[in-house]
């Protein structure tokens, strides 16, 4: 019994001290934890402070000069020397902080920072705020940012979100407020900040919009002067809407509510009419200051496009970034740039006043051909960049220049034709399933079997519709579309998604509509074997806090190597007797080159009471294998009479001189020429075929003895007698008009519906002498003499190019926008037209 009663005792207790020792051991687990917790946040408290450092110590440099003024954006051509400052706003004008009245003060705090007299460099009070309403009311919306922190951001940093910037930013904003006043904080705000339409400051802003200082503002007037900033492109009172209204109304609530302003004040103002004082600004008077250097604001244009579609800018406002002293190294030639805008510019190159009047305007672009590099660009004559659309990344209808892409590219690439396939030519076309439509060419003429080097060279509508539609029923519906996609022309943009293309876009009218930006980059893949590259200006950019950005850009092959070349090699032919810019000596260059024009619908031309052969656009497009360039021309108002129109010879061919001038004049004329790839071969006679197509093989098992019965590339009438082409012309450069919305292009050809205007017709015969410089056209009737063509069929009759004798010719209206083709003849017979523009 006493020893169960011991074991008793001891198991009681050591029940106990269990207990006991359970209880000890959750105040334990508890101290750990604690401990744990501690000593974990110590660690973080630990990295997170060297990091912070580290970050601190990547901080750019704190500069007084930087914080005092915007520093300009330096922009380096491809040599990397410095070609031009940007000076964003060099209208401003500075204020002191005493000069600044208190209701205009107050309006500001309102709206940026109430309790920036109050806190220090950050307002934790309203940073925790920030915090809980993104949390309940969604990111972003509420901000934090006291005006300390606005101003070392602006003068030091960027908008990136990373912590790193955060850090940065709350360092230096700590440093500014050690080393200057909340006075002078305020005052480098007020002097720093944009106002739109290139002014910083905010004195120079209220002079600006309301021509008063800023004690002579009312108190609507301060308030939108204040809220302004925040988005100062869409709240900007020139802006045809009520944003910069709207904005005001909030800042003045916000006045109200912090009690900066009585409610008798708040009313009041509430009713003013802000834009009873806005002082009235054209588009013109709007622009920033005249830049330095007025001939670089189209690629500076191009350069901020850019860079805001970067990834590393994609949340910076350009203005700001423009005025925070980054170095943009490009791809620009310096002195190619000033050449194309300086001679877009100059009026006295054209001898016709109505090129010289601000109706007409010109757009162009030059790229390398083998890079894609931007190496010149002009966005139109005496180019702003505030007020004026860069006109070369405007879209419009191209004309002919389509034709490669939506019916001979596919044709080569994949049907492999030889350069001499044969399409018969017509005098008038239906296209597939579409009767009541009529198709003619430019001339107006069947021109028999015509292979595609004459077709695509002197630009005839008819074997290019042809060609497209034996495209689609042997290659499939979708790739002639699909091969301009490929090249950069998404028509799956268009609409919903779900446009089909037609033949009317395989002759540039209907939706068949871009940039001269756009048509630079496709042709310089001719030229490149066909290799594409986008167009790019920037090479780096070098931040103010010296980060180097790279731009990277890659390559695509977006069609065969034969494909291109063969293109190339038949675009060459542009150039020579019987092309369609046959007109241009450009001697010394291995140059390809398509021309193209566009035209009026039949309602504009019979309500403006147009010309027939009134053209609204015209084209040419042109690469060596040194440099491809685009060139739009166009009016940009429509009178009675064709006063603003392309109307004759002389007028159609306005871009060709101008292309051939800046061609000639930036060609280094090494004797380059388009490289040959093994994937095609020269047959005997002259012609290219695809190296082991079917089309080859035949040719060799024919023995090689000469073509395939077309008319040969000089114009002449071919080589077997079978009725090959026959130029009724002694000089064809048949391009026509070409529709904008449903009509064909017309390289010449006519397109109305249901018996409507025929497409714009073009026939020329030489011209001696240079319109662009003065030189006359050489309006004399050419021989009457009919030609004869090798087969024995005599020619048709050479008609008289006079425009005055239109009567006496055949009429040569361009193409409708809306009508598409006519179903019946002309009346009359085309008269003599720059061949250039159907294209």
């Amino acid at each position: 019994m006493k020893d169960n009663y011991k074991r008793s005792a001891g198991t009681k207790n050591s029940k106990g001290k269990r207990g006991q020792n359970q209880k000890l051991s959750r105040k334990s687990i508890i101290k750990r934890v604690l401990i744990l917790t501690v000593l974990i946040g110590l660690i973080f408290l630990v990295l997170g402070s060297m990091l912070f450092a580290y970050y601190v110590s990547q901080a750019p440099a704190f500069s007084e000069e930087k914080l005092r003024d915007p520093v300009p954006a330096q922009i380096y051509d491809r040599n990397d020397e410095l070609v031009t400052t940007v000076y964003q706003g060099q209208r401003r004008e500075s204020v002191d902080i005493e000069d600044v009245p208190d209701h205009v003060v107050d309006a500001v705090l309102a709206v940026e920072d109430n309790r920036f007299y109050e806190h220090g460099a950050i307002d934790f009070w309203r940073l925790g705020s920030a915090v809980l309403s993104n949390i309940f009311d969604g990111f972003g919306s509420e901000g934090a940012s006291t005006i300390t922190q606005q101003v070392v951001k602006r003068t030091f940093l960027t908008d990136d979100k990373s912590i790193e910037r955060k850090a940065q930013e709350a360092y230096l904003a700590y440093r500014l407020e050690q080393e200057y006043s909340k006075d002078e904080i305020l005052e480098m705000y007020l002097n720093k900040i944009y106002y739109s339409d290139g002014i910083y400051g905010i004195r120079t802003a209220s002079q600006y919009y309301f021509d008063k200082e800023l004690d002579e503002l009312n108190l609507a007037e301060a308030a939108y002067l204040a809220g302004l900033p925040q988005l100062p492109n869409r709240y900007n009172l020139y802006v045809e809407d009520n944003r910069g209204v709207d904005r005001a109304q909030i800042v003045l609530r916000l006045m109200h509510e912090h009690e900066r302003i009585s409610s008798e004040e708040y009313e009041e103002a509430q009713n003013h009419d802000l834009y009873a004082g806005l002082v009235e600004r054209s588009d013109e008077e709007r622009a920033s200051t005249e830049p330095e250097n007025p001939e670089f604001a189209s690629y500076i244009n191009f350069i901020k496009n850019e860079i805001s579609a970067h990834d590393s800018f994609r949340n910076v406002d350009i203005s700001e970034l423009m005025a925070s002293g980054i170095e943009i190294y490009t791809n620009m030639d310096a002195g190619i740039q000033r050449n194309l805008q300086n001679l877009t510019d100059n009026r006295d190159y054209y001898y016709n006043p109505k090129f010289q009047s601000d109706d007409f305007d010109i757009a162009s672009t030059i790229l390398d051909t083998q890079t894609g590099e931007l190496v010149a660009i002009s966005g139109g004559r005496d180019y702003q960049e505030v007020v004026d659309h860069n006109q070369a990344l405007v879209p419009r209808n191209v004309g002919s220049t389509m034709k490669p892409f939506l019916a001979y590219g596919p044709a080569i690439e994949e049907l492999e034709w030889r350069t001499d396939q044969t399409i018969e030519d017509e005098y008038e076309y239906s296209p597939e399933g579409i009767d009541h439509i009529s198709i003619y060419n430019y001339d107006m003429q069947d021109h028999g079997q015509v292979t595609i080097r004459e077709a695509l060279s002197r630009s005839y509508n008819i074997p290019a519709v042809k060609a497209y539609e034996i495209v689609k029923d042997e290659a499939g519906g979708d790739a002639p579309r699909e091969f301009a996609e490929e090249i950069g022309f998404d028509y799956n943009a268009i609409g919903e998604g779900d446009y089909e293309v037609s033949f009317n876009d395989v002759l540039g009218g209907r939706d068949s509509a871009f940039t001269p930006l756009q048509m630079a980059e496709a042709y310089s893949a001719l030229g490149n074997n066909g290799e594409y590259n986008s167009a790019h200006a920037v090479r780096h950019v070098v931040t103010n806090n010296g980060d180097t950005v790279e731009f990277e850009h890659e390559s695509e092959q977006v069609m065969e190597d034969y494909t291109a070349y063969m293109l190339t090699d038949i675009l060459k032919d542009t150039f020579e007797p019987y092309g369609s810019a046959d007109y241009i000596y450009m001697d010394g260059l291995n140059i390809a080159a398509k021309t193209g024009t566009t035209s009026y619908s039949r309602e504009l031309r019979e309500e403006q009471n147009l010309p027939d052969n009134a053209a609204k656009d015209a084209w040419i497009v042109g690469y060596t294998p040194e440099y491809t360039m685009s060139v739009w021309t166009g009016f940009t108002a429509t009178e009675e009479g064709g006063e603003t129109s392309f109307v004759g010879t002389d007028e159609h061919i306005t871009p060709q001189w101008f292309f051939r001038d800046i061609m000639q004049s930036i060609s280094t004329y090494n004797g380059q020429d388009f490289e040959q790839p093994d994937s095609v071969i020269r047959l005997s006679n002259g012609e290219l075929a695809v190296q082991g197509s079917e089309d080859f093989e035949e040719y060799e098992e024919s023995g090689s003895s000469g073509g395939t019965g077309s008319g040969g590339s000089d114009g002449s009438n071919g080589d077997n007698g079978d009725g090959g082409s026959s130029n009724t012309w002694n000089w064809s450069w048949g391009d026509g008009g070409d529709d904008e919305s449903d009509s064909n292009d017309g390289d010449g050809g006519s397109s109305g519906q249901n018996g409507g205007q025929q497409d714009e017709t073009i026939e020329e015969t030489p011209v001696t002498g240079d319109p662009s410089t003065g030189g006359e056209v050489n309006e004399e009737p050419v021989e009457e003499e009919p030609a004869e063509d090798e087969s024995g069929n005599g020619g048709t009759e050479q008609e008289e190019n006079t425009t005055e004798d239109a009567e006496t010719v055949p009429d040569d209206s361009p193409p409708e926008e809306t009508d598409g083709a006519t179903d019946e003849a002309p009346e009359s017979e085309p008269t003599e037209e720059a061949d250039d523009d159907a294209a």
